[in-house]
């Protein structure tokens, strides 16, 4: 166990010197940003640009990241934490950036909490309620899906109730029939993925996605969520899953890694 732990911490180490390396620490210059974060990102370029142009309806001049908001990098030693904490700040001060908005709950609570603590005046928003806002027929490029899926609210933002009441709006406006389990909005269950628990302790983190999973399932076989981490764990079960963009604008055709380095790519060029 202790040896399992010891690599694991090793393979994040690897992921964040490469997620803060040159190459992926890209975005254009606008004091507003979309910050998709690390695993949106592998829903691939098409789903974020789609985002991105319903979000630059109310925001005109906002431009897209590729950075990760160094939520890995916290179950790691302090002053590597921090290093890359810095690297991250850099970038946003020397683009003055005022106002970020993010697709990923585990983006919305770190970025307010370094914000917070380094006394900066960024705002940091959930994309959600901008989405609501601006989604119109025209936008909807999916046929949704034909059966009623359970909502699963990401335990990073159980309280955060405009998000909750914008992401259920979205499901109206598009037509998607849906359910709720007992553990929603501020009841909600974590899938198990919390503070890297999947790669540093598996066994407690598998005890914790099949509490959250077998609550969804009594209500339906098809989750649905507006965290890609979450339904990456749902996935590990065997359970059908959609992100709620998707349902906006298709089905991703893969949801892999190198999706993020494929987009990441567009933005160097």
């Amino acid at each position: 166990m202790i040896l399992s732990k010891y690599f694991s911490k090793i393979g994040i180490k690897i992921n964040q010197d490469f997620a803060f390396s040159k190459f992926m620490m890209c975005g254009g210059k606008s004091a507003t940003v979309f910050f998709p974060g690390c695993a949106f990102m592998k829903l691939g370029s098409g789903i974020i640009y789609k985002t991105l142009d319903l979000l630059r309806i109310s925001e005109k001049d906002i431009m897209v990241c590729s950075l990760c908001c160094t939520y890995p990098s916290s179950v790691l030693d302090s002053g590597y934490n921090e290093k890359n904490i810095n690297k991250l700040i850099d970038f946003f001060t020397n683009r003055k950036v005022k106002k970020i908005y993010v697709a990923c709950p585990n983006c919305f609570s770190k970025l307010n909490k370094i914000f917070s603590e380094y006394r900066l005046d960024i705002k940091v928003m959930m994309m959600y309620e901008t989405i609501s806002q601006n989604l119109e027929k025209k936008n909807i490029q999916n046929s949704n899906v034909k059966e009623k899926i359970v909502i699963h609210d990401p335990c990073k933002i159980r309280n955060d109730k405009r998000t909750h009441n914008a992401v259920r709006n979205i499901l109206d406006k598009i037509g998607q029939e849906y359910v709720e389990s007992e553990f929603a909005k501020e009841n909600t269950l974590c899938c198990g993925n919390i503070n890297m628990l999947h790669l540093l302790d598996i066994e407690k983190s598998n005890l914790m996605r099949k509490k959250c999973v077998d609550g969804l399932l009594k209500k339906s076989d098809y989750i649905c969520s507006y965290c890609n981490g979450c339904l990456y764990a749902f996935e590990k079960e065997n359970i059908r899953t959609i992100h709620l963009m998707e349902l906006i604008f298709g089905k991703a055709t893969s949801n892999k890694f190198y999706n993020r380095l494929k987009f990441t790519f567009q933005l160097l060029c």
